[in-house]
């Protein structure tokens, strides 16, 4: 399922690995290490340390899995790395979920 998925569990399995289970009645592991082997920014700095990634809960109210600094991760995101067994590029995923490229607006005026 691609869109409206919800967490309705989250178990910690190791390392930065996890068990989730979805309001379909899905379920799936995932390491999430590659999100967090390189931290981009601040947000994902505190994730270098495996203690701070093992603070992991469930949001009941949004059905993600979010962390005490703010992090999340989309539920329907998080529902196909778990499909497909691994944290994808950025351009598998966007073709994932939006598979027809996009019209291009030209701003330019047509010459006639």
């Amino acid at each position: 399922m691609k869109f409206l998925n919800e967490v309705k569990n989250v178990q910690l399995l190791g390392g930065y690995r996890l068990h989730v289970g979805f309001n379909d009645g899905y379920s799936g592991k995932i390491d999430l290490w590659p999100l967090f082997s390189d931290p981009k920014g601040p947000i994902t700095q505190p994730f270098k340390d495996v203690e701070f990634f093992n603070k992991v809960f469930l949001d009941t109210e949004t059905g993600v899995v979010a962390w005490p600094n703010g992090y999340d991760i989309c539920s329907d995101v998080l529902r196909y790395y778990c499909e497909q067994g691994r944290v994808t590029s950025k351009d598998e995923m966007n073709l994932y979920f939006d598979p027809e490229p996009a019209s291009v607006l030209n701003d330019k005026p047509s010459k006639k």
